[in-house]
């Protein structure tokens, strides 16, 4: 069975999202993860400050770019875009 990974994250950008849509949102020089939440298949959440510099595991990390983990989010878009430009991947 395949692996899947549920996140969630919150955002910070000085940028009006309704306004300027998803990419010149985070394009914005403010642009930040704060929160980063996710589980591994039904594991209970994990809730990871990056706003107060705690690092994502490295787990966690490997796992945004591994094709053989199924990456579920509610607003996958938003999600997806968000996490490429913050991590730079």
């Amino acid at each position: 069975m395949k692996r899947v990974l549920n996140i969630d994250v919150e955002t910070y950008s000085e940028a009006d999202l309704k306004k300027c849509g998803t990419h010149k949102y985070v394009e914005d020089p403010s642009f930040s993860i704060l929160i980063f939440a996710y589980s591994f298949d039904s594991f209970p959440v994990e809730v990871v400050d990056l706003a107060n510099f705690e690092d994502l595991p490295d787990e966690v990390f490997k796992a945004l770019t591994d094709p053989a983990i199924e990456k579920r989010a509610f607003n996958a878009a938003f999600e997806r875009t968000t996490i490429a430009k913050h991590f730079n991947i």
